[in-house]
């Protein structure tokens, strides 16, 4: 046997040792190798220089996970704001919020109660929406659970997320309540003018406070 392995050796010295293909490190390897029966371990990586490099690459992975991910977040939430971005007039008053706007319940759609009127029961309805046009028109607003002086209609337009004045009484965005009327607590009529078809939403104030939302439909 040891006969054989010197005659190996001698053998790789004169070929492969011989040349340029080693370098001394592997050649001292091969050579202990072979005196060592053939089970010599060629410099196997120590667990610990395993166990390093693997946390090294899983931190650089979060790193990329979380930076990707917040970099995507300030889009998304763009986006979504974008949605919602309402425009609001000059002139509107300064008691509207956007953020009112995005309380509308569009599923809640105004129903026909009482006398001719259409609108949430017990809190807000209006006569002359029984038959809705795009046409200038007489209504007449009431209002249950208020004693406010007065009232401001604000127009939100759904399909094109814009917002208008209504009323068309000269006085802009706000009119003043004139009392009871049909078992309402105060009341007002006032002409209208809904400016394109599509669903609105009517957001009301009572003295500055938000007060109801009627969700109405025009499509005539």
């Amino acid at each position: 046997m040891e006969i054989n392995l010197r005659n190996l050796r001698k053998a790789m010295d004169a070929t492969t040792h011989s040349g340029k293909h080693f370098s001394e490190e592997q050649k001292n390897n091969i050579r202990a190798a072979i005196n060592s029966g053939g089970h010599y371990n060629f410099n196997k990586p120590r667990r610990f220089h395993v166990l390093a490099m693997t946390s090294v690459v899983i931190a650089v992975l979060v790193l990329f996970v979380s930076s990707h991910f917040d970099l995507m977040g300030p889009i998304s939430r763009g986006a979504n704001q974008g949605e919602h971005m309402v425009n609001m007039p000059e002139d509107i008053p300064g008691f509207v919020q956007e953020s009112d706007i995005g309380i509308i319940d569009w599923n809640r759609i105004a129903e026909p109660f009482g006398r001719n009127l259409v609108g949430n029961e017990n809190k807000s309805g209006v006569i002359g929406m029984d038959m809705p046009s795009l046409e200038p028109q007489k209504w007449m607003w009431h209002l249950w659970g208020t004693d406010a002086e007065e009232l401001t209609v604000v127009g939100f337009h759904r399909e094109t997320q814009t917002v208008h004045p209504l009323l068309l009484n000269g006085t802009g965005w706000t009119t003043e309540l004139g009392g009871e009327n049909n078992g309402a607590d105060q009341h007002i009529p006032s002409s209208v003018k809904i400016p394109e078809r599509g669903e609105w939403a009517i957001l009301l104030y009572a003295d500055g406070e938000l007060f109801d939302i009627l969700v109405y439909e025009f499509w005539e």
